[in-house]
């Protein structure tokens, strides 16, 4: 079969290519919309709010682990930390805050999403928690994201978290790459575009709707030749309140990306090593299965 993949690709080649390459109005487009600005330092108090969950499949059952912090740029934390480990079927269940007429039993729910959306949950509990201990609360990911996922039946409380967290107008959200093309409308994401089209420190933005509720999206690049970041910022913001996010971030990040999130990554990753100790730990090594580590 893989000989057909190869030959496939090859006879659509053009086609294929095409879509990367056949760019030029997409790039010119991403390149106008693109407004230069060097931001200028401003000194705030930074949280970082990230969770990460991995699991191990055995006949019947899955081993899971969850941690999520809120933490400064020197390390502490804001809040607890959460901490999570269980054995579950990782099915979802309804909760009281949703109509359980409106579920299907037969309704195949990935242990992944399951364990995604309790991971959401904990990261936004962790942000109400902080508000009022930062100037800003950042947040792993994108919020635009997560007011889609509401299609997803496990999803629908995580929508009403979202929902309160845009209330308190410090919370962004931030993500390192990004699947949406609803700026350019091009075949690829925007942030593609506009990392091929400037090399220059600046921004590129726009008012998107999540439901009724309006959400300032952001590309930035905080400094000439770093990644672009996508920024999401609950509410309609003015260019002058853009501006004063990106010179909030700029002091507070490495390579173009907030280090409080980068430290908050790194305290909360659950490996695949640390997986397999927890197993032997509870005695579960013997259980049938336990070979398939998720690292999500």
């Amino acid at each position: 079969m893989l000989f057909e993949v190869y030959e496939h690709a090859l006879s659509n080649r053009d086609d294929i290519i095409k879509k990367v390459r056949n760019t030029k109005e997409l790039l010119e487009n991403a390149r106008s919309r693109w407004v230069k600005y060097e931001p200028s330092p401003k000194p705030s108090m930074l949280a970082g709010v990230d969770s990460s969950f991995n699991y191990i499949v055995y006949k019947g059952f899955y081993l899971y682990a969850i941690a999520g912090v809120s933490i400064r740029s020197d390390a502490s934390f804001i809040v607890q930390p959460r901490k999570e480990v269980d054995v579950d079927n990782l099915r979802a269940q309804p909760r009281k805050e949703v109509d359980a007429t409106n579920l299907e039993d037969d309704e195949p729910i990935s242990p992944r999403n399951e364990l995604l959306a309790r991971c959401i949950e904990i990261e936004h509990d962790l942000a109400d928690e902080s508000m009022d201990k930062a100037d800003y609360i950042l947040i792993d990911g994108s919020l635009l994201a997560r007011f889609y996922d509401r299609r997803h039946r496990r999803f629908i409380r995580v929508y009403e978290y979202a929902k309160r967290l845009m209330q308190g107008g410090r919370a962004l959200f931030i993500a390192k790459s990004s699947a949406s093309n609803r700026m350019l409308n091009g075949n690829l994401a925007d942030i593609y575009y506009f990392s091929k089209a400037t090399l220059d420190a600046g921004y590129a933005l726009s008012m998107q709707k999540a439901g009724n509720d309006d959400i300032t999206v952001v590309y930035a690049r905080l400094k000439p030749c770093t990644p672009i970041v996508k920024v999401e910022m609950p509410g309609e913001r003015s260019e002058q309140e853009v501006r004063g996010v990106l010179d909030m971030l700029y002091p507070e990040s490495i390579s173009g990306y907030p280090y409080v999130l980068r430290l908050a990554h790194e305290r909360c990753k659950i490996s695949n090593d640390d997986m397999l100790r927890l197993a032997d730990m509870l005695g579960l090594s013997v259980e049938e299965g336990g070979r398939e580590v998720l690292d999500e």
